[in-house]
């Protein structure tokens, strides 16, 4: 393979953006890194461990909310992050915010670099075109177990993604909200560039909490994500697969294989390229107007439940393939196929 290398004169800004990617790529390595230091000196170790076992058996921020730091979420480095690519934020429609709201993020890719950059941080404005929206961006539990990795995810609003957690932030009052990668650890290992194949027909799960909790659904489809790294397919029954699929069925997540660029070259690398990634917010479903009356969530049989859930998941479907159709021409003209919906 011939390595293209970058030339010495790179402009300024795309140095600073180049920048913003590395931090948020070497965020938890550093952080890993600090912890162990911190373990490994004597003076320090006494208040490691502490800090340890205050995550491990005393900090439910992660299923409360997080801890909010509006600081920390609108720092520059976000927005070189955001140039890089470049991410752009399109707006289908206002969001009320006496409403509570489900965000569902399509596809997952490899790494959902657009959702981190829309909805975890302010480079794009989030809060000032959704107004009275406080929405969380969810992710797994296991993520808050890593020392000072978890403080910076927290402060950025990122919350667990059990149920526990989503109830507690949609029950905190009007406007809160959370935003799940739906197609999960599995979806992530179909994010090749020039397709968007979604794990949703059985996804049924995030709609129930949306119904169960009063809440609209808001599809959030970005077209581009799967175009940043280069994913390495393998093949069903292949000891690669064997391992991602067994690496997903006991921890949740699993690691596709994949290739980007350097710092320094074009060719080879963990960064990820240089595509753009548009993230379509669509407009809000609200399970009573599908259905077409109001819907009284403790009052609902299981069969009931179902049925609505069904019929909701339905129309979110609908949704996002309306933005596909409206949106790919113009922000994925060299795809190779449709959007499809897979298992």
């Amino acid at each position: 393979m011939v390595i293209k290398l970058a030339p010495l004169n790179v402009p300024m800004h795309r140095r600073r953006q180049t920048v913003g990617v590395l931090s948020w790529l070497l965020l938890l390595p550093i952080s890993i890194s600090l912890f162990l230091l911190c373990l490994y000196f004597t003076y320090t170790r006494a208040l490691a461990l502490a800090y340890l076992t205050w995550i491990l058996f005393w900090d439910q921020s992660p299923e409360t909310g997080g801890r909010r730091s509006s600081l920390i979420r609108r720092l520059k480095i976000w927005k070189w992050m955001r140039d890089f690519f470049p991410v752009v934020l399109v707006k289908e429609a206002e969001l009320d915010p006496s409403r509570n709201y489900v965000f569902g993020y399509h596809p997952h890719g490899v790494i959902s670099l657009g959702a981190w950059v829309n909805f975890a941080t302010e480079a794009n404005n989030f809060s000032g075109l959704f107004p009275g929206i406080h929405l969380r961006l969810l992710t797994l539990s296991s993520n808050f177990l890593l020392p000072f990795f978890r403080e910076v995810i927290l402060w950025l609003s990122i919350a667990s993604v059990s149920r526990r957690s989503c109830e507690a932030v949609l029950n905190k009052g009007p406007g809160h909200s959370v935003c799940i990668v739906v197609g999960g650890a599995q979806e992530s290992l179909y994010a090749k560039p020039g397709t968007l194949d979604l794990v949703l027909r059985k996804r049924l799960g995030f709609v129930k909490v949306a119904i169960k909790n009063s809440s609209s659904l808001v599809p959030v489809l970005s077209i581009g994500e799967n175009e940043v790294y280069n994913l390495i397919s393998t093949r069903k029954g292949s000891l690669a697969y064997t391992v991602q699929q067994s690496c997903k069925n006991a921890f949740g997540w699993t690691v596709p294989l994949f290739s980007g660029r350097g710092i320094f070259n074009y060719s080879v690398g963990v960064m990820p390229h240089r595509r753009q990634i548009a993230t379509i917010v669509c407009k809000p479903i609200h399970p009573d107007e599908v259905m077409g009356h109001p819907i009284n969530p403790e009052a609902l049989t299981p069969e009931e439940l179902n049925e609505i859930t069904k019929k909701v998941h339905e129309a979110y479907i609908v949704s996002l393939m309306d933005a596909w159709e409206k949106y790919k021409d113009q922000y994925a003209p060299e795809r190779i196929q449709e959007l499809r919906l897979v298992e």
